[in-house]
């Protein structure tokens, strides 16, 4: 699904970062908190894997180190006051890791204060500031500079007591993963960022599915298609449902359920396991396929196709890779 969307939260470097917290189940021991970080390094680990394995199919790459970032300025009211006391008073923390990662192997924790990198101090809010997502975007944006050369060293608090951690990091696509708490089955790619609703992403059976929506959005920001779309004039109001506009919206999500079996493959997922999400049936109101977007058939066709050519190059030998170029857009 692809389509526009405005920045109200913050990414962290290669994931998620969420900013408000919905009530817990009854009778559940998990607090909001908990659940939803567990859900931003769900998503945080499975587009790692697709951007690392499919690193030989994008032309923009960047090092993933493998962990979110989140900051005290991104929070408001009770949420701010409890995040405080894990000393997110002193710089941004570490909200997630992808287990096995570059980052978890090299011994960085959860809850890890983030002072510096590679000698730099990292960037701090102007005190006071709320609910915004400025500064973490300078610290993203600081953490991956200090690691465009593959490493870096970090300077951490940990209960208290400053180390340096030196931290790899791992070549892949070009794209930051984020999740959105929303009730609202959607998923968005922009260029830049992948961006799944908190609804969505539980809504998927398990992790070949999650990683099937992750790859479709992926698809779209390897193929430049918001660019395309841009360059091509398309209206992103009303009239995208339309017309032109419509056919050409269409053709991008064609190319990206083509394209997401091979990032599928190549990361070792189920690269059916689109077809088995939209087989099932969402929850009323839910609205997983707009007009801009093939018909159901036609998409599980496509689908079909492409894993039966990756099975093809699986027994030759020969690399995943898709043979067809991107349609020219007009």
């Amino acid at each position: 699904m692809f389509q526009s969307f405005r920045l109200l939260i913050a990414a962290g470097l290669a994931s998620a970062i969420l900013l408000v917290c919905s009530p817990a189940k009854a009778g559940s021991s998990e607090s909001p908190g908990d659940s939803l970080r567990q859900l931003d390094e769900r998503v945080l680990a499975l587009g790692y894997r697709l951007a690392v394995a499919g690193r030989e199919l994008c032309e923009a790459r960047q090092w993933h180190p493998g962990f979110a970032v989140h900051d005290l300025s991104q929070y408001a009211g009770s949420v701010r006051e409890n995040l405080a006391t894990l000393g997110l008073l002193d710089g941004p923390g570490v909200l997630a890791l992808v287990p096995g990662g570059p980052a978890a192997a090299a011994g960085l924790l959860r809850d890890d204060v983030l002072l510096a990198a590679d000698g730099q101090p990292l960037p701090r809010a102007p005190q006071g500031v709320e609910n915004s997502f400025a500064p973490t975007e300078r610290i993203i944006e600081a953490l991956e500079q200090a690691f465009s050369d593959g490493h870096a060293r970090l300077a951490v608090r940990r209960r208290g007591i400053d180390r340096q951690i030196d931290v790899p990091a791992a070549l892949g696509c070009a794209t930051r993963f984020q999740v959105v708490p929303s009730t609202r089955l959607n998923a968005y790619a922009d260029g830049r960022y992948v961006q799944l609703t908190s609804a969505i992403a539980a809504f998927a059976a398990d992790d070949d599915e999650l990683a099937a929506l992750i790859a479709h959005e992926l698809a779209h920001n390897i193929l430049r298609h918001r660019v395309r779309l841009n360059e091509a004039g398309i209206d992103r109001g009303l009239l995208q449902q339309f017309g032109r506009n419509a056919r050409l919206t269409r053709e991008t999500e064609r190319e990206a359920d083509r394209f997401s079996v091979y990032l599928l493959a190549r990361a070792g997922f189920d690269s059916r396991a689109a077809i088995r999400f939209w087989a099932r049936r969402a929850p009323p109101g839910a609205l997983l396929f707009a007009g801009t977007h093939p018909r159901r058939r036609d998409r599980i066709a496509a689908v079909e196709a492409e894993a039966a050519e990756v099975e093809r190059l699986r027994r030759a030998g020969q690399d995943i890779r898709p043979v067809w170029t991107p349609a020219h857009l007009n």
